[in-house]
């Protein structure tokens, strides 16, 4: 699906403006200076005229007035290029502070957003947007401050000086900019859809070559790279095919435009010498006029193609003001101090919830359960059941459609939220290693623990595999770890979570994957560190929650069964008792 057609309307220019919002006193004493510099230029013209004028009077010619005018339009330049001096340094300070603070915002406002927005946004189209937003809001800037502003405000006063010495000079020169403008909207609005649909295949483009990248081992081993290759070519050939396509539009529409500007001038040129042949103006207002209309007309020419380059940036611009302008689902409203203590008492009351607003199918329906302050828990049950979309409501990840859920007999949407994600944390089924040292990603959650602290936390989680890395704690573990094991990432995993000593710590099928040695070793970790708080561990091995005080079956989104270990399996036609019944005999798919 294509995005609507980017537009340079008023909507677009109250967007940019909201963007800009840090910047607005800079732009406007910018532009406040390029309207003085502009006024300025005109006065070294005009000197120009009266110098001819003293130059081509009949009788005597009056030297000193000369030389005065001579000195004049010197002193007149002197000022113009000191103004020019200091109005680009204003311009460069602008640009070099908008590309500092731009991309800033950017990452702030992706990492603020909710994870349901992540998780339908290709990693790689996010990225290329950021990128390319940045880039194509400074080229619009450059050319808005170096170009476009600059040259409106020239043909206006250019205009203005022609209105005030000769009204049909200046009615001449005026007459042949809406024609241009004419061709100019004309051509844009043929281009502009291929112009969208080249940044959207821009982010495909960077969304494949990304995937390629991060998932390289999975591409050389199953010997894909030829089909990723053609995947990524046959993106870049569209691409190739709509710059070629709008290209020679564009270049027939600039043939049109030089045209006309070639008509305007020699129509202005024409009418001046013939206003000066009848002695109508004077020699010196005849080379005012033709300087002031070829300067104007250049300028003209310009405009038009800092127009196209607008437009060209307004796609990029567009996206970065839709990014900045998208709502987190999740909105943090406390009225529970940051700094009130969690003992990790949960409960949910009647929740329902379904990924999408519009979706009759829900992920779960009406689930009550309560799990008390320091309670080891287990959620069990088929795949797809809904256990993994409780601890994401539980991280409020995501809202529950209906129903309640309770943290230490407060709504969970009266806490602060980074200070309540904060007393969380969780060992997922696939550890997140950064391309950091091992001590930096087990501190990871706590950046601030000492050095005692960390290696405690590795101990509990028995990374005793420290002592074979050449440089320890020090070691940089690669590109999502990429050095290390998927058991060894585990513990790593175990190790960052106990160290945030969370009120609640989950284990999200944190041993699914690993071999029996590994898996041994993560649940010596876990019952080192249990009783210490509050502990919600999913499994599909229910080999591994036997020990838990309560284990909760889900089921199609519902709590089928709950109850010990012992409860649940007294319960012989019952899930628990057949999935332990299908695990023991190794039938489980």
């Amino acid at each position: 699906m294509h995005s609507p057609q980017t537009q340079i309307n008023k909507e677009f220019w109250q967007r940019l403006w909201l963007v800009l919002k840090a910047f607005r006193k800079k732009i406007i004493l910018l532009f406040f200076m390029i309207s003085i510099f502009e006024m300025l230029t005109l006065i070294s013209p005009y000197l120009l005229k009266l110098i001819i004028d003293a130059l081509t009077k009949l009788g005597q010619i009056d030297i000193l007035k000369i030389i005065g005018l001579v000195c004049l339009m010197l002193a007149t330049d002197v000022l113009v290029s000191s103004v020019h001096y200091f109005k680009d340094r204003k311009i460069f300070d602008f640009l070099i502070g908008l590309e500092y603070q731009l991309p800033i915002t950017l990452q702030k406002k992706l990492v603020s957003l909710s994870l349901g927005y992540h998780e339908k946004e290709n990693t790689g189209n996010k990225i290329i947007k950021v990128q390319r937003g940045v880039d194509k809001l400074s080229e619009l800037m450059v050319n808005g401050c170096w170009e476009f502003a600059p040259t409106v405000t020239q043909i206006i006063f250019t205009f203005a000086s022609m209105l005030y010495f000769n009204l049909y000079v200046s009615l001449i020169f005026v007459v042949f900019i809406p024609i241009f403008i004419f061709i100019t909207f004309r051509m844009n609005r043929i281009t502009n859809p291929w112009r969208n649909q080249r940044h959207e295949e821009y982010e495909n483009a960077s969304g494949i070559l990304g995937q390629s990248i991060i998932n390289i081992y999975t591409v050389q081993s199953f010997a894909q790279e030829k089909k990723e290759t053609q995947k990524y070519q046959g993106i870049r050939d569209r691409i190739a095919a709509l710059e070629g396509r709008e290209w020679r539009v564009v270049l027939d529409y600039n043939l049109l435009r030089n045209i006309i500007i070639d008509i305007g001038r020699v129509t202005v040129i024409l009418y001046s010498a013939y206003l000066a042949w009848q002695g109508i103006i004077t020699i010196g207002s005849l080379v005012f006029f033709i300087t002031l209309s070829e300067t104007a007309y250049h300028a003209l020419f310009r405009l038009s193609r800092t127009y196209d380059r607008l437009i060209e940036s307004s796609t990029g611009v567009q996206r970065i003001t839709n990014l900045l302008q998208e709502k987190s689902t999740i909105v943090n409203d406390p009225v529970i101090s940051p700094r009130q203590k969690i003992y990790g008492q949960i409960e949910f009351k009647n929740v329902s919830f379904s990924y999408r607003q519009d979706s009759k199918s829900k992920a779960l329906k009406n689930i009550n359960l309560f799990i008390n302050p320091g309670e080891t828990v287990a959620l069990v049950g088929p795949s797809g059941g809904g256990k993994s979309t409780i601890i994401k409501l539980i991280y409020r990840h995501y809202e529950a459609t209906t129903g309640e859920i309770i943290i230490d007999g407060q709504d969970i949407k009266n806490y602060d939220l980074p200070s309540y994600r904060s007393r969380l944390a969780i060992v997922p089924q696939d550890v997140e290693i950064f391309n950091a040292s091992l001590k930096e990603n087990i501190a990871y959650g706590n950046p601030n623990a000492a050095e005692r602290e960390i290696r405690e936390a590795a101990a509990s989680a028995n990374i005793d595999f420290v002592k074979l890395l050449d440089n320890g704690y020090d070691t940089l573990v690669g590109e999502r770890g990429i050095r290390l094991s998927g058991g060894q990432k585990q513990r790593v995993g175990i190790a960052r979570a106990v160290l945030v000593k969370p009120s609640i710590l989950i284990f999200d099928e944190a041993t699914s994957n690993l071999d029996t040695h590994s898996e041994r070793l993560i649940q010596k970790s876990i019952e080192k560190i249990s009783r210490q708080q509050t502990m919600i561990i999913i499994a599909h091995r229910l080999s591994t929650v036997i020990g838990a005080d309560r284990i909760f079956v889900i089921n199609q989104g519902q709590v089928a069964e709950s109850g010990t270990h012992e409860e649940l399996l007294k319960n012989k036609g019952g899930i628990y008792s057949e999935l332990l019944h299908l695990q023991a005999i190794g039938e489980l798919k």
